[in-house]
């Protein structure tokens, strides 16, 4: 009986959790709008699980560009309250386009520029330098940054001087049913 089995190929599967999740429906990438700051006025682009959502929010990747010839810096935030003028992406779709009708995602990716008002509440986790006309492209966080309703993903991109910059931020995140 074990001389058969020593014959037979060992089949192993890996399939990691986003890979998974999208698979299911539950992964989501968004995009900011183009963000102008400068001259002392900041960009914020970040994802928001409402109080009712009834789903936590695991994070993985996100991008940064900068379409200017000026490095800047961004600060990575959890929990902050959303900047009064924040205005919903119109750019968010499931990763599986082969869905259909597309999931829609429970949390809400949401930016602003030209802020003059500091971020509050939250904790500054990381910072990074987003150097000129580049993409900075963070490592997967496989989910391990773990947002529940009424908590928020954010990047702060920060005004350097006085020259006025552009950029857009891409988050990517999926969302498990509490």
């Amino acid at each position: 009986m074990f001389e058969k089995m020593k014959k037979r190929p060992v089949e192993v599967v890996d399939i990691t959790s986003p890979t998974m999740n999208s698979i299911l429906g539950r992964y989501f990438i968004g995009q900011t709008g183009i963000l102008n700051f400068g001259n002392r006025y900041n960009a914020w682009g970040g994802i928001i699980n409402p109080d009712n959502s009834g789903a936590n929010l695991y994070f993985d990747i996100f991008t940064i560009t900068n379409f200017s010839t000026q490095d800047f810096t961004a600060e990575i935030w959890l929990n902050v309250r959303t900047p009064s003028k924040a205005i919903v992406s119109s750019t968010v779709t499931p990763s599986n386009q082969s869905i259909s009708p597309p999931p829609k995602p429970k949390t809400v990716m949401k930016y602003a520029d030209y802020l003059s008002e500091p971020l509050t509440k939250g904790v500054n986790i990381f910072g990074r330098i987003v150097t000129s006309n580049s993409t900075l492209v963070s490592d997967s966080h496989k989910g391990s940054i773990i947002i529940g309703p009424g908590g928020s993903f954010s990047i702060l991109l920060k005004s350097p001087r006085s020259e006025n910059i552009t950029g857009t931020i891409v988050l990517t995140w999926w969302e498990e049913k509490i």
